[in-house]
């Protein structure tokens, strides 16, 4: 009696949190938090010549880009990158082609950055990491034209 009790309660506490976690949206800066780190590691992944690893940081970069444009459609302008960035990264990593890989990164970077400007967040600068870490992929100091005016 006791084994089916718990058995029971188990069973309708995964339904509970089954529910909750069906209505859970993530906020738009979780997301973009998971998207950075993802960014990181395909591009080191690609640096060290690990083309399974970087074919599958793609498919989970794409994927979170994917899930930011269906929880947030209305954003300005609309994230709607996510199959160019899919196209021309995905021919470079499958060719396993460096040059190509590099050529289609930093147009990635540039969508990014060219989103957070019309976005009103030009202070979210995204580039090429610079040295190992899951967020080296960020500028952080102001980009040169806000040091001038003193911002």
């Amino acid at each position: 009696m006791a084994v089916l009790l718990a058995t029971h309660t188990a069973s309708i506490a995964e339904e509970n949190s089954g529910q909750r976690a069906a209505s859970y949206v993530p906020r738009l800066s979780d997301l973009m938090i998971v998207i950075q780190i993802r960014h990181s590691k395909l591009f080191y992944a690609v640096k060290a010549r690990n083309w399974p690893l970087a074919g599958f940081e793609l498919e989970q970069l794409i994927s979170s880009l994917k899930e930011a444009q269906r929880y947030y459609p209305r954003t300005i302008p609309p994230m709607t990158l996510a199959e160019e960035i899919a196209n021309s990264l995905n021919e470079a990593t499958n060719a396993k082609n460096e040059v190509k890989f590099d050529r289609a990164f930093d147009e990635m970077n540039a969508g990014c950055n060219g989103c957070h400007v019309a976005a009103g967040r030009a202070f979210i600068l995204i580039r090429r990491p610079s040295y190992p870490s899951a967020f080296s992929n960020q500028q952080y100091s102001p980009r040169p034209s806000e040091r001038r005016q003193g911002h």
